[in-house]
Parts: structure tokens; sequence; C-alpha cells
């Protein structure tokens, strides 16, 4: 479930914009379109895991860099970094960090580098309701399906988006597993300044910690 979270959790950080627009497409265009003016994301979120089949109902709070292809995302156990090439992923509970490939360990799924395009290549979508509710906040709601689900973990995304603002207030990721994550962004603020050394794991800030280099 954690590579769950690290694939999924950037799908919480979209954008605010002006438009009258009520379809999917018009709708993910137009964030497609503005997330590509973007030169850096910082957000913190909340997620809940919920898997009814393994009894788990899990609740933490992240943090998540982004920068081109680069990311920094700070969970409650876990710290995981990529500079576009390696991924360091820090568990906080053990002091112990695997680095690997990120091409090696991608499987299939996106990563935050692409999430606010990927439905252009990767996904059909519907505009499921136009009168949605999101934790009472009146919403469009629109339905994500990988065209290729044997290579996803998961089967559907579903993205509510604030009417009035026009921006998303809630994700919903369905896994193949029946298990279910939803996201609910705190706060978003683009191009805040993120210097390139927050993309890239730096041992000398965790004394003793332990190196496991998966790489080839």
């Amino acid at each position: 479930m954690k590579k769950l979270s690290i694939l999924f959790v950037f799908a919480a950080l979209v954008l605010s914009m002006n438009s009258s627009a009520q379809t999917s497409k018009e709708i993910l265009d137009k964030v497609s379109a503005k997330a590509k003016n973007w030169k850096t994301i910082v957000s913190d979120f909340s997620s809940t895991l919920k898997d009814p089949k393994a009894n788990v109902n899990q609740k933490q709070e992240g943090n998540i860099k982004i920068k081109g292809q680069k990311y920094n995302l700070n969970l409650s156990q876990y710290i995981v970094i990529s500079d576009g090439t390696t991924v360091w992923s820090y568990d906080k509970k053990n002091n112990s960090c695997t680095i690997d490939n990120l091409v090696d360990v991608k499987d299939g799924a996106f990563d935050p580098s692409e999430m606010f395009t990927i439905w252009e290549k990767d996904f059909k979508h519907e505009m499921k309701n136009v009168n949605a509710s999101a934790d009472g906040v009146p919403s469009y709601e629109i339905h994500l399906y990988p065209i290729n689900p044997k290579n996803k973990p998961y089967h559907t995304i579903i993205m509510y988006i604030d009417k009035a603002k026009l921006e998303a207030t809630k994700i919903v990721v369905k896994t193949r597993e029946n298990a279910e994550i939803s996201y609910k962004v705190k706060n978003f603020k683009p191009n805040t300044d993120c210097p390139d050394t927050e993309f890239k794991f730096n041992a000398a800030k965790y004394p003793g910690v332990e190196i496991i280099d998966n790489r080839i």
C-alpha cells in the first residue's frame, strides 16, 4: 500500500482555474494547459486508506514538492525522493533507505511529473455527476479509467472538483484489490522556491541510516 500512496498522492494536487466548462474533456484540458506553466508545486494533504480485506482504516498527513520530473514526498512513516532518474525511499521507523532506478519501480503506473497530463494518453474519462458533493462542497465528479487496466494496480480514479473554485477538493483511488485511498488537499502553492537539493537524499541528515541499493 505504500507504493499506491506514492503513486496516487500526486492526484490530489489539481489547480484552480476560471472556466464555465462542464465536460470532463474541457476541464482536464484546462488543467493540463495551466499545469505546464508551473515551475514547482508544494502542497500539504491528508489521506485515508480503507482496506476491508486487510481490516485497515489508516489516516495520515503528508507534504509533496514537485519540480518538473523531480519530487519529494513526506508521509508519516516514509520519505520518498526522486531526481527524475533515481528514487530514494526512506523508512523513518527503521532508519533505512532503499535506492532504485525510477524506471524499475514505476510498474506501469504514473509519477508526479505526469500527474497533470496523464489522462491525455493513459485514461478514458467521463463527467459522472455535475451536481455532486464532496464533504459538503458542490462539485463536479469526474471518473478516470486506465486504458490498459491489467497493467495498473487500480481501476478507477474519482476526482471531485469544486464547482465554484474549479479545483480538486477530493480524490478517491479504487484499487484492484477493493481497497480505497482518499486524498484531501489542505493547501496548494505553485511556483514556490524549491532548490534541487530537495530532490536528492542526504544520508548525512540521518545518522546510522542503512542504505539498500537495488540499482544494477
